[in-house]
């Protein structure tokens, strides 16, 4: 499961959150991180990822980043960081992009 680093480039708004947070970016965090940053993804850290069993990508830390990108910059790729593999399969969990405010 642990042990593993592994970067990709992806389209926000095809991975999957977290069980942890069914609904998303938090409103207020992502307006404030629009305000501070906009559409840039420069110097952004890699979110966290685990990748499941049917080899679907799970945000683990960085919902909020991915959900800005993907809503300010349809189609730009960002750096993740697989962190882990999952032995469950993920395909049913919403993507960002099914929840873009």
């Amino acid at each position: 499961m642990f042990g593993i680093t592994e970067f990709r480039d992806v389209d926000p708004s095809k991975l999957r959150v977290p069980p942890s947070r069914p609904q998303g970016a938090d409103p207020a965090k992502l307006a404030r991180q629009i305000s501070l940053f906009g559409r840039s993804a420069l110097g952004m850290p890699p979110p966290w990822v685990y990748e499941g069993s049917d080899g679907t990508l799970v945000l683990y830390n960085g919902v909020t980043r991915a959900t800005r990108i993907a809503k300010l910059a349809p189609g730009v790729l960002i750096r993740i960081e697989i962190i882990g593999r999952l032995p469950k399969a993920f395909a049913t969990q919403p993507t960002i992009g099914d929840l873009l405010p």
